[in-house]
């Protein structure tokens, strides 16, 4: 697969659209949650997860303490990362790295929402679009 390559403002910016065009019901929860993008995940990062930093890699992550998890005045700063270069390499198009970006950033959200791995595996069986055009 041909890896597509974004500048870093470029990819932020396309970051920053998917946010904006989230709905209101996401977009009313989300003021303590920082999208935030960096290159690719740090070792930490991944340990922490349990993944192998040789052989796995993500391309988002949810950092900080669910909404339903938070009593009613506590407002935790929470994070959503975007890992660019692991969303990059899995993409063969600007309109795919997007789509991606979506995907992504609403996995993350899910979770600063309160849920799990579990609860998002029917969106994660969802069949990508670009899927088709990688067939060809």
């Amino acid at each position: 697969m041909s890896e597509v390559r974004l500048s870093m403002d470029e990819f932020c910016r396309l970051a920053g659209e998917v946010v904006e065009s989230l709905p209101p019901e996401f977009q009313e929860r989300m003021h303590n949650v920082v999208v935030d993008v960096r290159n690719r995940p740090k070792r930490r990062q991944l340990l922490d997860l349990g993944l192998d930093p040789e052989e796995d890699t993500l391309l988002g992550l949810f950092e900080g303490v669910p909404l339903i998890e938070q009593s009613y005045e506590e407002d935790y700063p929470n994070r959503v990362w975007l890992f660019k270069e692991p969303i990059e390499e899995i993409c063969r198009s600007r309109d795919e790295v997007a789509y991606e970006i979506r995907r992504t950033i609403i996995h993350e959200l899910a979770h600063h929402f309160g849920w799990t791995e579990e609860d998002l595996e029917a969106f994660e069986s969802q069949p990508n679009p670009f899927d088709d055009e990688h067939d060809e």
